[in-house]
């Protein structure tokens, strides 16, 4: 076999609810190849699905094994990045306290690295993205729900019991809406992209006035991009609805303004797709809102990764790892 023209890259794996993302991902966060394949059930399906996207990565991008240094892999929470446990995943059935790393490292045969899947998105886009290597950043991913990745000084935040930046549970309306997490009032129920079109559905099978009666056919595919393509061409009940999540996204970026003082927060996800038709209404929020003691304020901004940031993150984060024990 020639020689192979990438002399190191780390594989990231981000792991969903659909699908399993793997990349070869070079220091300089370019990615040298990837593949995608549908999440089977169970952590044993799903590991030895990885050990074949591996292989075929490795054919594809003619790299040799021992080129690749070390993986990253990010699942669903809550799980425990430092004991490399996967306690329990909502959306991924059979997976309770699995020793994901261990078990990886095994099949794979190279040091592995686990975290959050919304910190190495979060990551991602600090290292490779939008975030643009700065030392304190915050990403927000707007999709099924609100994933959150917080860098303090190029590093992901975990907190002591290592669930830090659960900022799609931050509460925002005190007697608000139940959240399957058990609170009321989550920010995810409200400016996700799955908590807008929820809204939304709900309000017009009750009987509200909107275009999408009509133009949605099934009310139960309804999605965020709908509502936001409603609310631009003026109808009522979606402007109402956008809005609102404009303005809870920047109650939230106001709090992270206080608690974290970034430089940037990264808007990401289903419901930033929409472009500025979110970060305008956003920025103008935030600036009612913000407080007028001290110019602190963050940049907002989009994310640039789109759905590569996990898995981009996962290999950037083992990239990090290295340097950090070499160092």
């Amino acid at each position: 076999m020639t020689s192979s023209p990438h002399p190191s890259v780390c594989l990231g794996i981000d792991v969903g609810g659909t699908n399993i993302k793997t990349g070869l991902v070079a220091h300089d966060g370019r990615v040298v190849a990837s593949t995608v394949r549908p999440t089977p059930q169970g952590p044993e399906a799903a590991l030895a699905v990885i050990a074949e996207m591996f292989d075929g990565l490795l054919r594809k991008a003619n790299v040799r094994r021992e080129e690749v240094l070390a993986a990253g892999i990010g699942t669903p929470g809550p799980l425990s990045p430092s004991k490399g446990v996967v306690y329990r995943c909502a959306n991924l059935d059979g997976w309770v306290n699995v020793p994901i790393r261990e078990r990886l490292a095994a099949r794979l045969h190279l040091p592995v690295v686990f975290d959050n899947d919304g910190n190495l998105a979060g990551f991602g886009e600090y290292w490779a993205g939008a975030g643009g290597r700065f030392g304190d950043m915050v990403a927000l991913t707007l999709g099924t729900g609100v994933g959150c990745g917080i860098i303090i000084d190029g590093r992901i935040l975990h907190g002591h019991h290592e669930n830090a930046a659960e900022t799609g549970h931050m509460i925002v309306e005190r007697h608000g809406r139940p959240c399957p997490c058990g609170q009321r009032g989550c920010l995810e129920q409200y400016a996700s992209a799955a908590g807008v079109a929820k809204r939304a559905r709900e309000e017009i099978e009750a009987g509200a006035a909107s275009v999408l009666r009509e133009r949605a056919g099934d009310l139960a595919a309804l999605s965020s991009r709908d509502v936001a393509a409603a609310a631009a061409a003026g109808d009522a009940l979606c402007r109402r609805l956008w809005q609102d999540a404009c303005e809870y996204l920047a109650v939230a970026c106001v709090n992270l303004q206080h608690l974290v003082n970034p430089r940037r927060i990264v808007l990401g996800g289903g419901l930033a797709e929409s472009g500025d038709a979110l970060l305008l209404p956003v920025r103008e929020a935030f600036t009612r809102f913000r407080w007028n003691l001290a110019d602190d304020y963050p940049e907002i901004t989009r994310a640039v990764l789109g759905y590569d940031a996990g898995m981009i993150g996962a290999a950037g984060w083992a990239w990090e790892t290295l340097a950090r024990r070499a160092s």
